[in-house]
């Protein structure tokens, strides 16, 4: 492991990374939308909402378990020791969890489709997620060797395939919702085959009790955070579909991915945040630091949140070939938007506040912020679903992230005192609200381009911002 590998150098290779992939995800959302029905990708988003919660359980929170535990051995065999039983024991489990899945297949069908038929396309979902979950350990031990690189490349070269796979087995053979799956299993096959060189020499047929009993004591609260987490993202899609129609979850969903924008920013801002603010804490003038990073972090949101409210109907009305970009069927959907954006930036600032938990080594804050969330959301969906439909799933999420946020300011706002410059932080606020107002109630595209000119010049002005330190820490 080189100890030359630049921290700031693994960031961007991560955040550039990262957007990559989500675009060429994105790019699959008029294919879908002009293939599915509303009710057809509301199939698919239980499938994939089924995907996540499951895939917490296939990697049983062991993957910070691999990081942690590697690296706290100074032997390559020690090294070995830690990656392969702790590799080999992910296997194992989900090998299980894909015999109990097949075993179910009947069960789950019936429960996400009302019948048991489609049986086989919950099979060919859980096959994919074991792949899938097995590549993931071969990343991990690649981010934990710093090989940014490496990771991204791979990374890229996986989505690429997915796409060209989507492309000819939705598209052209109309495979439907079993084609994206058929796609997501052959690009995690061909992903592990590239993976296999990088972390042969790490492998040994071998599984250490003693490893494992350390890795299963410091995984059990992450796989439980990592559950109510991922119940807080999915559940609203099962409760909707409960008290709606198929229809309206497909719709949701759709509405969701646009605003994935916002949630690759602040993913991007994660990943580089904690060990930038940890190396930060240790200098006196940390405080003022912390506050204007805040500040930067509300900036960047607001903007993303004001672009993609005021443009997201464009993406219904632009036209290729006389075809409309995305299917006008989907866009009843965009009056969830600020809601969900609002959520996603409320969840990042909620990462903003987890530094004290990261270094007080109390991993149960963590847990206890996902608990009170996860109730939060559950409570609420109950409540707003059945009278507001989306619009009240959204804005159930969005007050989880909220509380979730709330619990951590509280916990670390003693421990980690942070100066934060509250003219400038109302200032943002308020005015990024009232032209959010202007831009909604007047729909007029040229007036929405000057109105984010009119937030950009504002803001660059009165931070003393430019573009090229808009998004440093520092």
């Amino acid at each position: 492991m080189s100890k030359k590998t630049s921290l700031s150098a693994s960031t961007i290779w991560y955040s550039v990374g990262n957007f990559l992939i989500r675009s060429i995800s994105f790019l699959l959302l008029p294919l879908y939308t002009h293939v599915l029905s509303t009710a057809g990708y509301g199939n698919y988003a239980l499938l994939l909402s089924v995907y996540a919660l499951a895939s917490v359980l296939y990697q049983s929170g062991m993957q910070s378990a691999l990081t942690k535990y590697y690296l706290d051995e100074t032997t390559t065999d020690g090294r070995r020791k830690v990656f392969s039983s702790i590799f080999n024991s992910a296997v194992i489990v989900g090998i299980i969890l894909t015999l109990i899945a097949i075993t179910l297949s009947g069960q789950v069908s019936k429960i996400i489709f009302g019948a048991e038929r489609h049986s086989s396309l919950i099979i060919l979902v859980f096959t994919a997620l074991l792949f899938d979950s097995i590549c993931y350990y071969g990343f991990q031990l690649l981010k934990t060797q710093e090989k940014a690189k490496r990771v991204v490349k791979l990374s890229f070269i996986n989505a690429i395939i997915n796409f060209i796979l989507n492309i000819v087995l939705v598209y052209f053979l109309r495979m439907s919702i079993a084609g994206i799956f058929y796609a997501q299993l052959i690009s995690a096959v061909i992903l592990l085959m590239l993976l296999l060189p990088n972390f042969s020499y790490e492998y040994k047929i071998y599984i250490d009790k003693k490893i494992m009993k350390l890795v299963v004591i410091f995984s059990l609260p992450l796989l439980a955070s990592g559950l109510l987490s991922s119940a807080v993202d999915v559940s609203d899609r099962f409760i909707l579909n409960i008290f709606t129609n198929r229809n309206e979850v497909g719709i949701y969903s759709l509405s969701y991915k646009i605003a994935m924008v916002m949630n690759v920013f602040m993913l991007a801002f994660r990943t580089a945040w904690i060990p930038h603010a940890i190396k930060v804490y240790k200098q006196e003038n940390y405080s003022h630091i912390f506050g204007k990073t805040f500040e930067k972090l509300l900036l960047g949101s607001f903007l993303i949140l004001l672009i993609v409210v005021l443009f997201s109907p464009a993406l219904f009305e632009i036209k290729i070939f006389s075809r409309n970009l995305l299917n006008p069927d989907y866009k009843a959907g965009i009056i969830i938007l600020p809601y969900v954006l609002t959520g996603y930036m409320l969840n990042g600032i909620a990462g903003f506040y987890s530094l004290y938990p990261f270094i007080s080594s109390k991993s149960v804050y963590f847990l206890l912020s996902d608990v009170s969330a996860f109730i939060i959301n559950l409570i609420l969906n109950l409540i707003l679903i059945p009278k507001f439909g989306m619009l009240g799933a959204a804005a159930s999420t969005a007050f989880a992230f909220l509380t979730s946020a709330l619990y951590l300011f509280i916990v670390s706002r003693k421990k980690i005192i942070i100066t934060y410059p509250l003219k400038e932080i109302i200032t943002i606020g308020f005015t990024a609200v009232v032209l959010l107002i202007i831009g909604m109630y007047l729909r007029n595209y040229f007036i929405n381009v000057m109105l984010i000119l009119i937030y950009i010049l504002i803001f660059v002005r009165q931070t003393k911002l430019n573009f090229r330190n808009l998004f440093t820490f520092n």
